[in-house]
């Protein structure tokens, strides 16, 4: 009975709220002479710009430019390339003003140190494999923000340890001078001492050898199209490698399908839809993902796959530091039965329940529905003199309740206790907000099979 209520509590109030416009607003009309952009020594300006809803030559009522200007204000911050932004009427004469936002740039070469888990979450490596050190990854991640300036986006990374994994990437979200299309390139290969391999009674099962039983490569290009500020579409194409040994290949056959290696190629088309205020933690908007994905095209006859995804966000402010938000996944795959490895649901990444995480749910097609509501604690900018180029670190601290619903098909004998059936979750627990690009949520969650623990998370919902 709770747990409904929790649910409910969560529904509805997304469609129960909406802001009352004053009547006696002032509706005379200002003209913006000129927009200045100040602080930015590497940005350039049209980058900022671009993302900006007014343009010098717009007309604004005058009781609307203070939201208007914060609004702006918000959308510069989601680039995440700037610790902090303000703005200022410069001038105000004869109906028109002059605006300047002022910016502060973070440091854009970001060197990160990899330590980290071989297991799918921390409560997983520290409880089922006894915080096994020989479970970990070291390396490094370099990345440089907001290259040439224009928020081009390098990536490379060397990891060691558990896994070997080596990426590069490079993102030019703008090629042209209208700054709408983009491209995308991508390269990646991962080897390894240990695979999980199989799956039995919702756990997955390992296999280990010093001889590296699997190696994977794959490349990956796209172009994307936005042409407003809220959506973008991306084709992709990607090339896929992956090969297995003769033990490993002995242990499961349909690991890869009755083979030992596969090569393919995928297309995919993503439709993306932000409209949020802040991206890295959203009070109010949407938040929406589809793509259509087709692995193996007829001349690769190693696999055949179709995928349909959506993932659609839903956040509302309810009252003050209150709010609340709706999160849906869901995945149709056809055909119904697929190698091992392309048959993965639930418990990787962000396709988990709460309260299962140390769960896997293999199956083709899935849904999950989470509910959250939220109040704010804590929203405070910490000033520092120690490191010039993170001189602001803003913080928020988030308590929540929160209450999941989700469901795997899968069609496949098995023993799986948790396949076929509606899954419930449900907790407490803290989202930590630093800067505008880190997040990490601490989550005490219930289950229906009576079990219950602490569950840390860096990722999104």
């Amino acid at each position: 009975m709770f747990r409904n209520f929790l649910f409910l509590c969560f529904i509805l109030p997304i469609f129960c709220f909406a802001k009352n416009e004053s009547a006696h607003a002032d509706k005379s009309k200002i003209l913006i002479r000129a927009i200045k952009i100040s602080g930015n020594e590497i940005t350039k300006p049209q980058f900022i710009l671009r993302e900006m809803r007014i343009a010098a030559g717009d007309s604004l009522a005058k009781s609307d430019i203070d939201a208007e200007l914060m609004f702006n204000k918000k959308r510069i911050l989601n680039l995440q390339l700037f610790s902090t932004v303000n703005y200022f009427v410069t001038t105000n004469v004869d109906q028109s003003i002059d605006i300047e936002y002022v910016v502060t740039e973070i440091f854009y070469w970001i060197p990160n140190p990899i330590f980290s888990l071989a297991d799918r979450n921390f409560n997983v490596w520290w409880v089922e494999h006894k915080h096994n050190l020989d479970r970990t990854n070291i390396g490094l991640e370099l990345t440089r923000l907001n290259f040439r300036g224009r928020n081009e986006r390098l990536i490379a990374t060397a990891q060691l340890g558990y896994s070997k994994y080596f990426d590069f990437s490079y993102k030019i979200p703008y090629i042209d001078k209208s700054l709408k299309h983009g491209i995308y390139i991508g390269l990646q290969y991962i080897t390894g001492r240990e695979i999980n391999y199989k799956t039995e009674h919702n756990k997955i099962v390992f296999y280990r050898n010093d001889d590296y039983p699997f190696d994977r490569f794959q490349f990956k290009c796209s172009y994307s199209f936005r042409n407003a500020y809220v959506a973008t579409h991306e084709l992709q194409l990607l090339y896929h490698h992956f090969r297995i040994s003769q033990s490993l290949y002995d242990l499961n056959p349909d690991f890869l399908g009755q083979k030992n290696k596969v090569n393919y190629f995928e297309l995919a088309y993503q439709y993306a839809y932000n409209n949020t205020d802040v991206r890295i933690y959203p009070i109010e908007g949407i938040d929406m993902k589809s793509f259509i994905s087709k692995k193996g095209f007829g001349i690769d006859k190693d696999v055949n796959q179709l995928i349909l995804f959506n993932e659609t966000s839903i956040y509302k402010r309810l009252y003050r530091d209150v709010s609340s938000s709706v999160v849906f996944r869901g995945r149709l795959m056809f055909p119904s039965h697929q190698p091992y490895f392309l048959d993965r649901a639930m418990g990787f990444k962000n396709e988990y329940i709460r309260g299962y995480e140390y769960y896997v749910i293999d199956g083709g097609h899935y849904a999950l529905l989470r509910g959250n509501i939220r109040y704010k604690l804590l929203d405070q900018v910490i000033h520092q003199n120690a490191l010039k180029m993170i001189r602001f670190i803003p913080l928020r601290l988030y308590f929540k309740l929160y209450d999941d619903i989700g469901y795997v098909n899968n069609q496949r004998p098995h023993d799986d206790h948790l396949n076929n059936k509606i899954l419930n979750g449900y907790g407490a627990g803290m989202d930590i907000v630093i800067s505008y690009y880190i997040k990490f949520r601490v989550e005490y969650s219930f289950n229906h099979l009576h079990q219950n623990g602490l569950f840390l998370h860096g990722s999104k919902e």
